[in-house]
């Protein structure tokens, strides 16, 4: 593709200096379809299959010895081979997962019984984990098992919420550890509940769910392929700044769906559901609003910020408990500046596009949500539903862009940019997407005061 570009860019200088050779041509593109064959599609397919028998192959084991051993034997099995799977994948340093999870069960066997488990095991695994981040780890180890310890983060504060809520008995060690070490959702996820954990034996494993799970893993292998040999490339043959941002930020969310539908493709194996849905890439390539992307792009780590975070502080308001929920988020991804910034402006972009809907079904006496809402929706007049949709999803496309053109091919975007790099790359696109968004908050002040307007003279007629 990126040959195909030059060509296409440099064609007239070509005929102007000699006959264009349509033969040479075609030798070229020949050649350039055997190289990305042989030095990118086929070497990352080995890769990716060597990580599908490692993930897969002990997610096997362990729903065999689940389906047919004793439930202590089946948590022990976890447990072991969750250890295993670490090392596999991170050597010596999937040790301080294995601590992480003792010191862990040591908080929660103190703090059972006292109404703040959650609390004081979130606090406790946060604390310890800025500890490791900031002095104790080197960068690179860390960054290696970051997503790892962000699932076990989450893994373990919801077993503290849960025993607060009554909704679990507190696990004895064993099963902690199972759940916790769990080969099948260690390394990519996806989160599952101890409550999920504990029912799998009850699983059916039937020929829907066995089409689910290779339905899984090509979705998985294209989605990977796509991103690292196609898309990672096509930037550099581009020269629009918001194009170029646009396939930049596309590349990075298809590496993101390769690893919800291997997550997906194991959780399924190891029988945590029937019907585990991970990512939604159609409601994310196609946003309808930010709030949809939000809860599209990770399914259970939604699941958790909206069940043991918005929900515990909903009752500060729902602005603030938005915000807290964006806040833990953050937290979670670790500590940079790329990531709270993104964030952050997902929340604004969120926040700001919701109240102009509102203020839009109001002004237009039109139905404005980003779903259908038909037995709920009052209004008489839906003329511009479609129209004003329309131009949402274009908007959110605009915004994908500019936050995900943060997420490049680039060394140092493992370790997540400086605050620098992030403002340079802001400043390329004119900072077009919090523009926007000021625009749309501009727009909503206008309407606010426009349905206020209309309102009173209406509110004194009916008085009168």
């Amino acid at each position: 593709i990126q040959i195909l570009f030059e060509h296409m860019a440099t064609q007239k200088d070509l005929t102007d200096r000699f006959e264009y050779n349509e033969e040479e041509f075609l030798m070229d593109n020949s050649e350039y379809d055997y190289d990305l064959f042989n030095l990118c599609l086929l070497p990352v397919f080995v890769q990716i299959s060597v990580v599908f028998a490692k993930v897969l192959g002990l997610s096997i084991v362990g729903r065999i010895i689940t389906v047919y051993a004793s439930r202590s034997v089946s948590d022990a099995a976890n447990a072991f081979l969750g250890v295993l799977c670490g090392f596999l994948f991170y050597g010596s340093t999937s040790i301080f997962l294995v601590a992480l999870v003792a010191i862990t069960y040591f908080v929660m066997a103190l703090a059972c019984g006292t109404g703040k488990c959650g609390v004081v095991v979130l606090g406790c695994n946060l604390t310890a984990v800025f500890i490791c981040e900031l002095a104790m780890v080197e960068a690179d180890r860390w960054h290696m098992i970051r997503g790892s310890v962000i699932l076990l983060l989450m893994k373990l504060s919801s077993i503290g919420f849960d025993i607060d809520a009554g909704v679990v008995e507190p696990p004895d060690l064993l099963c902690f550890s199972g759940y916790s070490l769990a080969p099948s959702t260690m390394v990519f996820g996806p989160f599952v509940t101890l409550s999920q954990y504990q029912q799998r034996k009850n699983t059916v494993f039937g020929f829907s769910v066995l089409v689910r799970v290779c339905n899984s893993i090509v979705l998985s292998y294209m989605t990977v392929l796509l991103s690292t040999c196609v898309l990672s490339d096509l930037p550099n043959a581009l020269s629009n700044k918001l194009v170029k941002a646009y396939f930049t930020a596309q590349s990075f969310r298809a590496s993101h769906y390769f690893v919800c539908y291997l997550s997906q493709s194991s959780a399924l194996i190891a029988g945590y559901g029937t019907d585990i849905r991970v990512a939604e890439p159609a409601q994310v390539e196609i946003p309808k609003s930010m709030s949809r992307v939000a809860i599209s792009w990770n399914r259970p780590m939604h699941f958790w910020l909206k069940t043991y975070i918005y929900k515990k502080s909903r009752g500060l308001g729902q602005f603030v408990a938005a915000l807290f929920t964006y806040t833990a988020s953050s937290i979670l991804h670790g500590i940079n500046f790329q990531l709270p910034a993104v964030l952050l402006s997902i929340f604004i972009f969120s926040y700001v596009e919701a109240r102009l809907r509102e203020e839009l079904a109001v002004y237009l006496d039109c139905c404005m949500g980003d779903r259908k809402s038909r037995e709920i929706c009052h209004h008489s007049n839906n003329a511009f539903r479609r129209a004003i949709n329309g131009l949402f999803v274009l908007i959110n496309v605009i915004q994908l862009a500019y936050l995900g053109v943060l997420f490049d091919s680039s060394p140092i975007q493992v370790e997540g940019y400086s605050w620098l790099n992030v403002l340079r790359y802001w400043t390329d696109l004119y900072w077009c997407g919090h523009l926007l968004a000021l625009i749309g908050f501009l727009l909503t002040y206008v309407l606010k005061r426009a349905n206020a307007a209309r309102a009173q003279p209406q509110a004194k007629h009916r008085s009168d």
